[in-house]
């Protein structure tokens, strides 16, 4: 049962990050969001929260990050109402917008590997 579970919250993961990524691409209309890139999604296993990992290929000033995703932030009772309409259950859980950090660590160590060379 336990490993149901973890799948189902997996698939769950999976439908969320698909789904939000296409509600703010196409329903977010503002040019302060830039170009964001959902990198993935965690949910808890209540299902009353889900953390949204996110990049932005266009900001590499942290207070530029910080205010696109307060934007997010603010605009995730909208993208929860859309998002509630295109999925199939009970409740939605809360979104909760993370910067991730991942992407500009794994290019900070490349950088310093083909140094190394």
């Amino acid at each position: 049962m336990y490993t149901k579970r973890i799948n189902r919250l997996q698939r769950i993961s999976q439908e969320i990050q698909r789904k939000v990524a296409i509600i703010i691409h196409h329903k977010v209309h503002d040019p302060r969001v830039g170009l964001p890139t959902i990198s993935g999604v965690q949910v808890s296993r209540d299902l009353k929260n889900a953390k949204i990992f996110i990049t932005f290929l266009d900001k590499n000033n942290i207070e530029e990050i910080n205010f696109s995703i307060l934007i997010l932030q603010k605009a995730s009772g909208f993208i929860r109402f859309l998002l509630a309409n295109s999925m199939n259950l009970r409740t939605v859980p809360v979104l909760l917008f993370k910067y991730d950090y991942s992407l500009k660590e794994g290019i900070k160590i490349c950088k310093l590997i083909s140094q190394l060379k």
